[in-house]
């Protein structure tokens, strides 16, 4: 939902184009909070190779000293053969989370699964992190459905996580997420969706 100030100005806009003018006023600022966003992310099915499924480049001194950013990537896994998944996140040079060794329980139909990253500066070159995971075991079919029912500790997966960075956020960093699966079978697959990072502004 798009912003606006309350007030309009009956003042004429000027001559010269390249000037705010009053009609201006309450247009859409150039930018904006989201920094990226992907619907044609890659599928991680029947390999062992460490895969990876969101990149992208923060740009340099988008943090500020406090800033941050916030990704969610939702989507669908398959679990249906003997083997565990290995989900890293890094930022720069760093390894930020490394979650593996636990294993959804194997079935036949799709666990729908979303995932929260939280990171915020506490200066240019240091940061706080938290994670959130969560996967619920759908019904029968390609795409889990929502449906309210009964989860038990079979139908789902809930993991979180706090972690420190020291990274200089004032160059331009890489931030990526990778999955592995490990064993190869065509009934291991995650399949993200989407991923929507937003910027979370630096105090002015």
């Amino acid at each position: 939902m798009a912003r606006k100030h309350a007030f309009t100005s009956s003042k004429a806009d000027g001559a010269d184009a390249t000037e705010v003018r009053p009609t201006d006023w309450n247009d859409e600022h150039v930018g904006g909070d989201e920094i990226d966003r992907d619907v044609t992310l890659t599928a991680v099915t029947n390999t062992v190779d460490e895969t990876t499924i969101y990149t992208v480049s923060i740009p340099a001194g988008a943090l500020g000293t406090d800033g941050g950013f916030r990704l969610e990537l939702a989507g669908m896994l398959l679990k249906n053969a003997t083997g565990t998944s290995e989900l890293k996140v890094k930022l720069g040079a760093t390894t930020v989370f490394d979650g593996g060794g636990v294993g959804h329980a194997d079935a036949a139909a799709r666990y729908a699964f979303k995932l929260v990253i939280i990171c915020l500066n506490v200066t240019a070159s240091s940061q706080k992190w938290s994670a959130e995971w969560q996967s619920v075991l759908g019904q029968s079919g390609v795409e889990p459905n929502m449906g309210w029912q009964l989860i038990s500790q079979t139908d789902a997966l809930v993991a979180s996580g706090f972690k420190t960075s020291a990274e200089n956020t004032a160059g331009a960093l890489t931030f990526e997420l990778t999955w592995k699966w490990s064993a190869a079978n065509a009934s291991l697959s995650l399949q993200p969706q989407f991923a929507i990072l937003t910027l979370i502004p630096p105090s002015i």
